[in-house]
């Protein structure tokens, strides 16, 4: 059988088993509490997204009992799921058009996980968005007519606006903690 690409929902409902076990309504209370305003998960979904990850082996569920209650499942990572939702975490997004949902998920586990390091996803994000702007420019260049260079011109805005965005974020970071996290962590 042939591995499913992965549902990009997987990943905030790893986050959030990564700071412990969790009952699949506090999976859901906890991301509508830390990112449900850019990021919204139904109950039915996060339900089904547990069913999946542990059918690829990323979480698994141990049946808890209670007193005047049915048994709860509760969830917790494999060692295989923390490694993928690390991965995740550190790795930028690739595509513009995937920065408004995926970055900020990110930026708030960073922050959730090794806030004085948070800066190095903003400075990674950075460089593949120059990246992508120098493969614009490149792209506008060998444009072949008005209408696909009026297309690459909008692509170019967008990409100019996150790049100025994301300067934006590393502005706080100019400060005597920036020496502690550059000489802590490594790349």
């Amino acid at each position: 059988m042939a591995k499913q690409s992965p549902n990009l929902a997987e990943f905030p409902v790893l986050g959030i088993l990564s700071r412990g076990p969790l009952h699949g309504y506090d999976i859901c209370r906890n991301l509508q509490e830390g990112i449900g305003s850019i990021w919204r998960l139904k109950k039915s979904q996060v339900y089904a997204l547990l069913v999946r990850l542990e059918r690829e082996g990323l979480v698994v569920h141990e049946r808890v009992e209670q007193e005047t209650l049915p048994a709860k499942k509760v969830f917790m990572l494999t060692v295989r799921g923390e490694d993928v939702f690390k991965k995740w975490l550190e790795e930028p997004v690739v595509h513009i058009r995937d920065i408004r949902l995926e970055f900020p998920a990110k930026l708030w586990f960073s922050r959730q996980s090794d806030p004085a390091c948070e800066r190095r996803l903003v400075e990674r994000q950075l460089a593949v968005c120059r990246e992508n702007l120098r493969g614009l420019e490149n792209t506008k260049r060998s444009s072949r007519s008005q209408v696909e260079s009026m297309a690459i011109d909008f692509r170019l805005a967008i990409t100019k606006g996150v790049i100025s965005w994301l300067e934006g974020l590393l502005e706080p970071y100019w400060s005597p903690s920036e020496a502690l996290c550059n000489s802590t962590k490594t790349t």
